[in-house]
């Protein structure tokens, strides 16, 4: 078992620990979402994807860093999200989802948008905050363990 996949692993142990009841499973084990959210997490033999929504990276254990991959995990999971969704009339174009960090700084995990909309509406921007999924003293020992892993 390759690296991400145990960071995978021991993720969803975490998640399953803490808030069993708002993480579904699917694709046999490899792909959990939290119900109450946008976040969720996947994994093959390849890589480990991170997501929020559309918003998303995906990490190559062979060509990028897994102790970042794992920062942005844990900032996910422990931060409040800001999702900001850009719509014209009843059509969200574009989505962004920031990260408030510890020290109040803002860290952008992505943006989304589609390219069919109505253009000629005027643009309303909808933004909501979410609390973090679990308290970050909760899980301090287990983000250790789980970035030991990254080296």
């Amino acid at each position: 078992m390759k690296n991400h996949e145990i960071i995978y692993l021991k993720t969803k142990e975490l998640l399953l620990e803490h808030i069993p009841e708002r993480i579904e499973e699917h694709e046999n084990g490899w792909h959990i979402v939290d119900l109450d959210s946008g976040f969720w997490l996947s994994s093959d033999d390849r890589e480990l994807t991170i997501g929020y929504g559309f918003s998303h990276i995906h990490v190559d254990p062979e060509y990028d860093d897994l102790s970042k991959a794992i920062d942005v995990l844990f900032n996910l999971i422990t931060c409040k999200k800001r999702i900001s969704n850009y719509c014209k009339g009843n059509i969200c174009y574009r989505a962004q989802v920031d990260l408030i960090l510890e020290n109040e700084e803002v860290y952008n995990l992505g943006k989304s948008a589609t390219l069919i909309f109505p253009f000629w509406r005027k643009t309303i921007c909808k933004t909501e905050m979410e609390d973090e999924l679990i308290n970050i003293e909760l899980i301090k020992d287990a983000m250790v363990e789980i970035k030991q892993l990254a080296r």
